[in-house]
């Protein structure tokens, strides 16, 4: 229930606080994630796909799928949620046995090239302490592109 939620959110903060603690949280609730933490890993099929502190990756995110991640968290202002902006991801998920996987959001390595089993998308850091896995991110009238 959303007030344990609540108590428990605020328990680790007060926690992390009073005794300098480091944590590892793992969620899918992106509000959450929001309240909590001071860094934020992305993960796509186990992969990192962007890492940044908190406000640059709510705010500046980079990488499609993160992109996508956070145009799906509902706002709670009816206005804001009209006038934003709206990314949607197309395709089937791959599976995450398929090594060609990581390539989903790379159209210039092509899945048929020769080494793509072999091909790691490398972290490029954009600003400092931001890193983006490579990717070619493909905007349109369908969203964005990403299969």
């Amino acid at each position: 229930d959303v007030s344990v939620q609540a108590q428990v959110v605020d328990l680790l903060i007060e926690l992390q606080k009073e005794f300098g603690l480091a944590m590892i949280f793992i969620s899918h609730d992106l509000a959450v994630v929001r309240q909590i933490s001071h860094r934020v890993m992305v993960l796509y099929l186990g992969r990192v796909v962007e890492l940044a502190g908190r406000d640059a990756i709510y705010n500046e995110a980079r990488h499609p799928y993160t992109k996508a991640l956070i145009a799906a968290v509902p706002n709670a202002d009816p206005t804001g949620e009209r006038n934003r902006e709206r990314l949607r991801l197309t395709g089937d998920l791959p599976s995450p046995l398929d090594s060609r996987a990581a390539l989903r959001f790379m159209k210039s390595k092509l899945v048929d090239d020769a080494d793509a089993d072999q091909y790691k998308p490398k972290l490029v850091e954009v600003s400092p302490g931001h890193l983006v896995a490579e990717h070619d991110p493909v905007m349109g009238g369908e969203g964005l592109l990403a299969s």
